[in-house]
């Protein structure tokens, strides 16, 4: 899907006010009947206007009267859906003239819909956390809207008959929460019956079906699985009789055909004749079923079903499951002697799949040519999106000279096996590559200022440089720096390593822009004077999670994105920043340590009385080894400043892009501003004890 946004301009200068989103009432609906969507948070006045893939209308209602919530804080919609919407969840992002606002997910689901009493406006917190005190549940079929405040557990009480077989369903973090759901059946003295916590084919969410052995009140627990405390802490309890999807396979098809999918004991085709070209990912459901449907992956390559007799050319994706513990899958690749190859796994990384995944190649003798899966983690210090484990792994091997066979093993890490460890194994011919993944889900462009878009590149033995750009640039839309260093990172996996680069978009003054999903590529020259393109990777949407961030972390405490929205780089314009920021090269001196760059800084202010900060950061982009000291602001004018920025050895010789940011404290909160980007050239240090000087440039 493709993302087509509406640009607004202001007539006067006013000071940026960007809509975010924070909650959404209700968090989901029955389909089939209007209802009034309320979008809260800030900046949504007047002007403002929904956009969304749910088949609907959205028709803006004038605010309450008597509505507590500050003004801008909220905006109302009648919400009309066209036809019959499928059963899934959809993006909710707010357009207003001053940009346009993060993503929050909405739900639509088949049952009647009922709120957690504790959820409600000016209720008592912890009024449920008991068996004493538990909420009572409706007749199934339901769908319960609730929220966990903290290390709280709701408790709600359920009259069941003997014999009656429900499903009990915790909808969290496949709608954009938080928090990581488990759920507990307990019987009339306390005793649990059932419990579910990262059910198959649920992510993180929960999943339990009872039959209750007598007739009587039983009790329904959801809490969280650390009892931590979530800003995006909602929840969606659903309970009644429908089919779900055990078990999948296989996890993806190609694009253009006709998949047989099994879910489990059914069968169903997935039509996959009209994916947009771009897309990687789509989502298919058990016939009938009242649960979300699941991810199911795109490919291009021919594909291959096991079990397979005879040796697999490349390109091919390799359908396969371990159906019990221990089991170690075996195929023979065909290949040309002496050719590069990669091999990517899609395994857990889809969500529908246990597997954690480890790829041996070895030669006709046995000989191993290469492991992946098992390897120490990657240090990525340029992603925001933190990983919990090394995901699902990539091996590149090379054919040795006179081999036309290889052997490919795909086994568990934990030596792990059944229904649930499905995988997609891809295999091309590749000697070198990179990928690309956008470290932010959307940008709002200042008018006559900058902003900074960070991009990591994932190198897969492709280690030159890149230059980045965009390739559908609108008028009105200057964009600079994006050079990415070539060279070894400090750390790095035996088939991965990390670099960076930051492309810095300006709102040209007084341009009409015509704001769109911005595709970021990334082009690099391989050694035969053929170039290497890929296209950036956008998250879509992302919802932080409270808890450790720190690299290895686990699923429960990473950010939750949704590439799924098949969204590159959304871009607005909004409104002007409070002053704008320059800088410039003073003087260079090089020494037999390295270089010595002094920066000068100066602010631009709209309103001379604005407090500017004694201080700025600044980036020299993929440059590993520097320092930046003795900044100082001008005792004369405080709207200029000096910094300088040493190199050592170590630093590689090349040319980067350097920018610098500043916040300034504006009615209470943080404005960051950017400058606009300027190259530098680090020289490379000569052994020589003769210090050199050079003019500044």
């Amino acid at each position: 899907m493709k993302l087509k946004l509406l640009v607004f301009f202001a007539g006067a200068m006013v000071l940026s006010a960007e809509p975010l989103i924070t909650d959404l009432q209700p968090r989901g609906v029955q389909k089939g009947r209007p209802f009034t969507l309320t979008v809260a948070g800030r900046n949504l006045g007047e002007g403002a206007k929904i956009w969304s893939t749910m088949p609907a209308s959205f028709t803006p209602l004038a605010p309450e009267k008597n509505a507590t919530m500050a003004p801008g804080g909220y905006a109302s919609f009648l919400v009309e859906p066209k036809g019959d919407v499928p059963v899934g969840v959809y993006p909710i992002r707010v357009e207003t003239p001053e940009g346009i606002s993060n993503i929050q997910l909405f739900a639509v689901g088949s049952f009647p819909e009922s709120m957690e009493d504790e959820s409600r406006p000016g209720a008592l917190p912890n009024s449920n956390d008991t068996i004493e005190s538990a909420q009572s549940l409706p007749s199934a079929p339901f769908t319960l809207n609730g929220t966990l405040r903290g290390a709280e557990r709701d408790v709600y009480r359920y009259s069941a008959r003997k014999g009656e077989k429900r499903v009990f369903e915790i909808e969290a973090r496949r709608c954009g929460s938080a928090i990581d759901p488990v759920i507990e059946i307990l019987d009339q003295s306390g005793k649990p019956i059932a419990k579910s916590e990262d059910a198959p084919m649920l992510e993180l969410d929960a999943r339990t079906e009872v039959t209750f052995p007598r007739d009587g009140y039983y009790y329904v627990v959801v809490h969280d699985a650390r009892f931590s405390t979530q800003m995006a802490n909602f929840y969606r309890l659903k309970v009644g009789s429908y089919p779900y999807i055990t078990d999948l396979f296989p996890l993806g098809g190609r694009r253009g055909e006709v998949t047989q999918v099994s879910f489990g004991t059914e069968k169903a085709p997935a039509d996959l004749r009209n994916i947009a070209k771009d897309a990687t990912e789509t989502f298919i459901n058990a016939p009938g079923s009242a649960t979300l449907p699941v991810l199911f992956a795109v490919g291009d390559d021919p594909e291959v079903m096991e079990p397979v007799n005879e040796a697999v050319p490349a390109p091919a994706t390799i359908n396969g499951r371990l159906s019990k513990p221990g089991e170690v899958d075996r195929y023979k690749l065909r290949v040309t002697p002496g050719e590069p190859l990669i091999l990517r796994m899609e395994a857990r990384e889809l969500g529908t799949s246990k597997l954690m995944a480890v790829i041996t190649v070895l030669d006709a003798n046995g000989k191993q040519l290469g492991r992946s899966g098992d390897e120490p983690l990657a240090e990525d210090v340029y992603n925001v999106n933190t990983s919990r484990t090394a995901g699902d792994p990539i091996l590149r091997v090379q054919a040795p000279k006179d081999a036309t066979e290889l052997t490919v093993t795909v086994e568990d890490l934990a030596l792990r096996g059944g229904p649930n460890y499905a995988y997609r194994l891809n295999v091309r011919q590749l000697p070198q590559d990179f990928r690309l993944v956008l470290n932010t889900p959307y940008v709002n462009v200042p008018a006559g200022g900058s902003v900074a878009v960070p991009v990591t590149v994932q190198r897969q033995g492709y280690d030159g440089e890149i230059q980045l750009q965009i390739a559908n640039a609108p008028k009105g839309l200057k964009v600079e720096g994006g050079f990415v260093v070539a060279g070894q990172p400090i750390k790095q996996t035996p088939q991965n390593h990390f670099s960076r680069g930051v492309l810095v978009l300006t709102a040209e003054p007084g341009a009409s822009i015509e704001a769109t999903d911005l595709e970021v590529r990334g082009v690099a020259k391989l050694p035969d004077g053929s170039e290497l393109a890929r296209t950036a990777e956008g998250p879509g949407m992302m919802v932080s999670v409270a808890g450790t961030t720190q690299q290895g972390s686990v699923d429960r405490q990473r950010p939750l994105t949704a590439p799924w929205l098949d969204l590159k780089l959304p871009v607005a314009r909004t409104a002007a920043k409070p002053a704008t920021l320059e800088v410039s090269l003073a003087e260079r001196k090089l020494t037999a340590e390295g270089d010595q760059f002094k920066f000068r800084w100066k602010w631009n202010p709209v309103e001379a009385t604005l407090a500017l900060p004694k201080t700025v950061s600044a980036e020299l982009v993929g440059a590993g080894d520097v320092r930046v000291i003795d900044a100082k602001q001008d005792t004369q004018n405080p709207a200029t400043g000096t910094f300088t920025l040493t190199t050592t050895k170590l630093t590689r010789a090349s040319k980067y892009d350097l920018y610098i940011s500043g916040k300034l404290k504006v009615d209470g909160q943080d404005e960051e501003v950017v400058s606009r980007p300027i190259p530098v050239q680090v020289e490379e240090v000569k052994a020589t004890n003769d210090a050199q000087t050079a003019a500044g440039r």
